[in-house]
């Protein structure tokens, strides 16, 4: 008898501890389940527009990469065509320094033998020169007149290089 109330006993514990225990609702509530879906979806939105926004700016950043060696190329062609600008500037002044420097040079080449052909005229109307002064007279005029003419050849030249760097 003794077992039979232990054994009653326990069976009544254990009757009572079963009813006892809370049971938790495992099932979610449709309310539950929506504002879970929903803020899946907004997770998902914001990342996809996170993604969209970093392609978009990695394509902004490759746009400006072009722009600026494009910027770099023109400003190269600008540099090249500034330099050929300046050579040709340069090339035009010595010319035109060439051309004024043959004009002085046949100016004092005139002057010279202007001068040998007036002291030249005045010895000979005084009668001073005879035949040998006179023909070193004659050839120093000679000279005179050679150098003259290869200054005014010069001249052309240095004037024909200057129209042909003004066209």
């Amino acid at each position: 008898m003794r077992n039979k109330i232990i054994l009653a006993i326990a069976i009544c514990g254990f009757q009572f501890g079963f009813a006892q225990e809370v049971v938790n609702e495992t099932t979610p509530k449709p309310i539950d389940k929506v504002e879970a879906e929903k803020k899946a979806a907004d997770e998902k939105a914001k990342a996809l527009e996170a993604e969209k926004i970093e392609k978009e700016r990695i394509q902004i950043l490759k746009d400006a990469e072009k722009q600026r060696k494009e910027m770099e190329r023109e400003n190269q062609k600008m540099e090249k065509e500034l330099k050929k600008a300046e050579r040709e500037k340069e090339k035009l002044d010595k010319a035109k320094r060439n051309v004024e420097k043959a004009k002085d040079k046949l100016e004092d080449s005139k002057k010279d033998l202007s001068n040998a052909q007036e002291k030249f005229d005045k010895q000979m109307r005084k009668g001073k020169l005879d035949a040998e002064k006179e023909l070193k007279a004659r050839e120093k005029l000679l000279k005179l007149s050679n150098k003259q003419k290869e200054r005014q050849l010069d001249l052309e030249k240095a004037q024909m290089k200057l129209d042909k760097l003004l066209k």
